[in-house]
C-alpha cells in the first residue's frame, strides 16, 4: 500500500488542547506504522477529536517506514506490533539509530506483559492498547515533551563540554607560558647567582678565616643547585617542554622514566614503529591522562610493574596502560575525581576511555582518541 498523508484538521489547529503547555510546537508531525487502513483512520479521527494539532503520515511496511524517516522529520512514531513481516522492536531500533529524540509509542491490539516490559526497556516511551485509545493523546504529548527535555539537556551538556574544553585549552596555554617563564627567568636568575657565588669564592680565598667563608659559600652554592633542580621540576610538572618540542611519544617516554625513578615502580614503555603524529589537543589530553594514571598507580595500586603502549591506527591513537597491582571491582560505579577527569578529557578530545580491572588481577586503562 502506498504512503498516505493525512492533513491536519483545521478546526483542531485553531483550538489546541489546553493539556499541551510544554509543547512549543504549532503542529506535531506523527509517523504511523500501521497496515490496517480502518485502524489508521480511527486513530487519526480520535486524535483530531481530542484537539491535538498534528499532521500524520501513514506507512504500511518496512521500506516505506525507512523512506519516510529518511525524507522527513517527525516528533513521534506510532507503531503497530502486528505487521506481517516487520516487528515493532525492529522499527524502534531504526528510530533510535536515526534520531534518538523521536518519541516512540507502541499502539497495538494485543501485547503480552513480557513484551511490553521488553520494548520499554529497549527505549520505547509508552505502549497503548487499541482498546484504550483515550490515553493516546496525553501519551503522545508526554513522550514528545520528554524527548524535547532530553534533547535540551544533551544540547546543554554539549555546550558545557565546549566551554570546559575551551577553558582547558586556555589553562594549558597559560601553564605553557608559566612553565617557560619559571624555567627561563627564574632559572637564569639562579644560574647568575651561582656564577656570582663562584666569583666570591675566588675573591675570598686569601681573607683571614677564609675557611668559614668558603664553607658558607659552598652551602649557598649547594642550595642554589637544589633550587635550580626544583625550578626545573616545577616547570616540568606545570607543562613539560618536551611535549611541545619533541612530541607525544617522547613526552610519554620521558614521563615513564621520571615516574619510575621517583616511585621505584618499573615502567616499560613501547610505541608503534611508525612515527606518531597527533593533533595538539589529543597530545595534551593523552599526556594528562597518563599523568593521572601513574598518579593513581602510585597512590592505590601497590604495583611494581607498569606496561605502557602507544599505538597509532588509521584513524585513532590508543594509549594502553596495564599495572600488576591489586586491582578493584570494576562493576562498582566510582566517583573518583581522577577517573572522572580522565574520562572527561578523553570525551572532550572526541575519544573514549575504558577501565578494566578486578581484585587481585591489576588494572588496564585504554584511551582512544581521533588522530585529527
Amino acid at each position: 500500500m502506498p504512503i498516505r498523508n493525512l492533513p491536519t484538521n483545521k478546526a483542531a489547529d485553531s483550538h489546541p488542547s489546553p493539556a499541551t503547555p510544554l509543547l512549543n510546537l504549532p503542529t506535531l508531525k506523527l509517523l504511523m506504522l500501521e497496515d490496517d487502513p480502518s485502524d489508521a483512520e480511527f486513530i487519526t479521527m480520535m486524535l483530531r477529536r481530542s484537539g491535538l494539532s498534528f499532521s500524520a503520515q501513514i506507512v504500511t511496511d518496512e521500506n516505506d517506514f525507512h523512506q519516510a524517516l529518511r525524507d522527513n522529520e517527525f516528533h513521534a512514531v506510532l507503531a503497530d506490533n502486528a505487521l506481517p513481516q516487520y516487528s515493532s522492536l525492529e522499527a524502534l531500533n531504526v528510530v533510535r539509530s536515526t534520531d534518538p529524540y523521536i518519541a516512540f509509542i507502541l499502539v497495538t491490539g494485543t501485547v503480552s506483559e513480557e513484551f511490553a516490559v521488553e520494548i520499554l526497556q529497549q527505549g520505547a516511551d509508552d505502549y497503548i492498547l487499541k482498546t484504550n485509545l483515550a490515553r493516546l493523546p496525553s501519551a503522545i504529548k508526554n513522550a514528545i515533551t520528554k524527548k524535547q527535555n532530553e534533547k535540551k539537556k544533551e544540547e546543554l551538556n554539549i555546550d558545557l563540554r565546549k566551554i570546559t574544553a575551551h577553558m582547558e585549552e586556555i589553562r594549558e596555554k597559560e601553564q605553557r607560558r608559566i612553565a617557560r617563564e619559571v624555567h627561563d627567568q627564574l632559572g637564569q636568575l639562579l644560574t647568575g647567582l651561582k656564577m656570582d657565588i663562584g666569583k666570591l669564592k675566588t675573591q675570598t680565598r686569601n681573607i683571614e678565616e677564609n675557611g668559614a667563608v668558603q664553607e658558607t659559600l659552598a652551602e649557598i652554592s649547594f642550595l642554589l643547585d637544589e633550587a635550580v633542580i626544583a625550578v626545573r621540576k616545577v616547570a616540568s610538572d606545570i607543562r613539560p617542554s618536551i611535549l611541545d618540542d619533541l612530541g607525544l611519544a617522547e613526552a610519554l617516554d620521558w614521563k615513564s622514566g621520571e615516574f619510575s625513578d621517583r616511585s621505584g615502580i618499573t615502567v616499560n614503555f613501547s610505541q608503534s614503529p611508525q612515527q606518531i603524529k597527533v593533533n595538539p589537543q589529543a597530545a595534551t589530553a593523552l599526556f594528562r591522562i597518563y599523568q593521572e594514571i601513574l598518579t593513581n598507580i602510585a597512590r592505590h595500586a601497590n604495583a611494581d610493574l607498569v606496561i605502557t603502549k602507544l599505538e597509532m591506527f588509521d584513524t585513532v591513537i590508543r594509549l594502553t596502560v596495564t599495572d600488576n597491582g591489586k586491582g578493584f571491582d570494576n562493576t562498582v560505579t566510582f566517583t573518583s575525581l581522577g577517573l572522572l577527569s580522565m574520562k572527561e578529557r578523553a570525551y572532550m578530545a572526541g575519544g573514549t576511555l575504558n577501565i578494566k580491572s578486578q581484585p587481585g588481577a591489576g588494572t588496564t586503562v585504554i584511551a582512544e582518541l581521533p588522530l585529527l
